[in-house]
């Protein structure tokens, strides 16, 4: 249980920023091939990455109590920024279906 209970606090932290790496231009260019982020768009993606790094933090909290939770949470927080980073920058399209995803949720 607690194993699942870190790999989902990394996974929702990898989700969140990568919604929010979506909400730039450059990335939405990337991805999606248009030129901006539409703004409706960009603002829902950005809500998001941050209620998901936040969701992050309380299944940190509730896996290790609020001393070593809030550790394991910032530490978690470099792991999957860093992840977030090696994936734009070497494998872009793996987050494409993410990015097609919030396009047709916004329409």
């Amino acid at each position: 249980m607690e194993a699942a209970l870190i790999v989902a606090v990394l996974a929702i932290c990898y989700l969140g920023f990568a919604l929010l790496a979506l909400s730039q231009d450059r990335h939405w260019l990337h991805l999606c091939g248009e030129r901006h982020c539409p703004p409706g768009i960009a603002g829902s993606l950005r809500v998001a990455g941050y209620a998901s790094l936040a969701a992050g933090l309380c299944l940190a909290l509730l896996r290790d109590g609020p001393g070593f939770g809030s550790l394991v949470w910032a530490t978690t927080l470099t792991v999957a920024s860093f992840a977030v980073v090696c994936t734009l920058t070497w494998r872009p399209h793996w987050l494409r279906p993410l990015a097609l995803v919030c396009q047709r949720h916004a329409r």
